[in-house]
């Protein structure tokens, strides 16, 4: 999904976007935040930062900011802090970094806990900012405020995946099985994965209507599993759903690099309104399975 800019990050791009991150006086966007630099020392020139979520760090809950020095002199960015609407506080970098002249580095930063008043999929609210401490050659320190981009939209995904788990959670328990068993259907190997459910007292009514296949998982005649879960009829205790998988592909190379092909989307429904894709992970244990499920099955289907 593509969506239009906020506006002050649609004003940002009309003057250019670097006129809005530079250091330089009467050249800020109006609307934006001020630039603050210390009394003394030179000034950076343009710097901007792109949020951004690798597939791989979306179970750790870890974003980058991908910060661009497109001025002519190298910085230290000690520290880097990214506000949104979204987020029940500053995302915080794990450490600092030289980003030289020209240069783009990645610095990663630890997800808090979302805010998920109001609609989680507005993007109205989202009204992001970076602020980069950082250093001149000088040593100069200086502190930078940024309009980031999120190209992908990836601020907006993680409210809606993080808002509909909490909404979820509060009416239903979800958790994946250590370990699998496997048999042959038609002849050809299945491993069962159960899935375990138990409604929370006093939560409100979820509904789980479908598992979705992931790179390495599918169903034995389907993409998917559908499901019929409904606290409205749960007992009290758990109810094990049993998913029959199969290896959705047997590239063994994409296999060895594999990261998110275990963890399984839930498509759910609180309250009769439809939540964005939940997210199940698998536990240590059944992921090294389900990798060594994958393998067998497909060394033995390739004879070799």
């Amino acid at each position: 999904m593509t969506r239009p800019p906020a506006p002050s990050a649609a004003t940002a791009a009309a003057l250019g976007g670097a006129c809005v991150l530079a250091l330089v006086a009467g050249c800020t966007a109006p609307g934006s935040v001020p630039i603050e630099t210390s009394a003394t020392g030179g000034t950076p020139g343009p710097v901007t930062v792109e949020v951004a979520q690798a597939r791989t760090d979306r179970v750790a809950r870890v974003v980058e900011l991908q910060v661009t020095n497109d001025g002519p002199a190298d910085l230290t960015v000690t520290e880097g802090r990214l506000t949104a609407g979204s987020l029940d506080g500053d995302v915080v970098t794990l450490q600092g970094r030289d980003v030289p002249a020209g240069s783009t580095r990645r610095l990663r930063a630890a997800l808090p806990a979302p805010r998920c008043a109001g609609d989680p999929t507005a993007v109205a609210d989202l009204d992001p900012s970076v602020a980069l401490d950082v250093v001149t050659p000088d040593g100069t320190a200086t502190t930078l405020q940024v309009v980031p981009t999120d190209e992908d939209d990836d601020l907006l995904r993680v409210r809606g995946e993080d808002c509909a788990a909490a909404a979820v959670a509060a009416g239903l328990e979800m958790s994946l099985d250590e370990t699998l068993t496997t048999r042959t259907l038609d002849g050809a190997p299945v491993a069962d994965v159960t899935l375990r459910v138990r409604a929370v007292p006093g939560g409100p009514r979820v509904q789980l209507t479908q598992v979705l296949g992931t790179t390495l998982l599918r169903a034995p005649d389907a993409s998917s599993w559908p499901l019929d879960v409904d606290t409205a009829t749960l007992g009290p205790g758990a109810v094990a759903v049993t998913l029959p998988v199969v290896p959705a592909r047997c590239d063994l190379h994409a296999i060895a690099e594999d990261k998110r092909g275990t963890v399984l989307g839930v498509r759910a429904v609180v309250d009769g309104v439809e939540q964005p894709v939940v997210y199940v992970v698998s536990p240590p244990a059944l992921l090294g399975a389900l990798h060594r499920f994958v393998v067998d099955t497909c060394t033995t289907a390739d004879g070799s």
